[in-house]
């Protein structure tokens, strides 16, 4: 099972990124269905979609047993956020063609999210950003993109604007890996992002 790692954070939280490689039938064999699953995965018509599908459950699997949880599968909130069955924690899940990512926490929210650097952001970056938040970086947009994505999920809101609600403080381009922090409301969260295989992962380290 090509998992490409698992990082802890510290001993409450850790996350994993998954490169899917596999074969639909091979993902389905190695994963443990909870009950309800079967039934979500068969209304899944797409077989990419079941791909990630599994493949993002697998890694919330394997980052459950790296931080000693039980792992009986998730189920999705009211506002499509998934939790974990046995609520003994907090999860985030990502997927973008062919990446899979998932962070665990025993305590505290969290959020993650991986995008595919694409020159196609240029085109919907006045959707996320304002103009004077705009570069023609392509790597540098999709970092935005990617950040405000992880504070979206964190957030936990519907409806949330990630242009006006979402606010990022600057960072330059040209950062192959940084550090940002992100406010929503009252809050902040302190949000690491990095470059993998011409993708961009992001997530909370708070």
């Amino acid at each position: 099972m090509p998992l490409t790692n698992i990082h802890s954070l510290n001993e409450s939280r850790a996350w994993g990124l998954w490169n899917i490689q596999e074969e639909l039938s091979a993902l389905e064999k190695n994963y443990i269905f909870a009950s309800h699953e079967k039934e979500h995965l068969a209304s899944i018509s797409h077989p990419h979609k079941k791909q990630e599908w599994l493949a993002s459950r697998l890694t919330v699997g394997l980052v459950c047993e790296h931080l000693q949880l039980p792992y009986a599968g998730t189920q999705k909130m009211p506002d499509k956020r998934p939790y974990l069955c046995e609520q003994n924690g907090h999860v985030s899940i990502s997927h973008s063609h062919e990446y899979a990512a998932a962070i665990i926490d025993k305590n505290k929210p969290v959020g993650i999210d991986i995008e595919r650097i694409d020159q196609k952001i240029l085109a919907i970056r006045k959707k996320f950003l304002f103009e004077e938040e705009f570069s023609e970086d392509v790597r540098h947009m999709t970092q935005y993109w990617c950040i405000k994505e992880t504070g979206y999920k964190l957030a936990g809101e519907k409806g949330l604007s990630l242009k006006d609600d979402i606010i990022v403080d600057p960072f330059s381009s040209g950062l192959a890996k940084g550090t940002t922090n992100i406010h929503i409301g009252d809050l902040t969260y302190k949000i690491e992002f990095f470059e993998h295989d011409n993708y961009i992962l992001a997530f909370n380290t708070n």
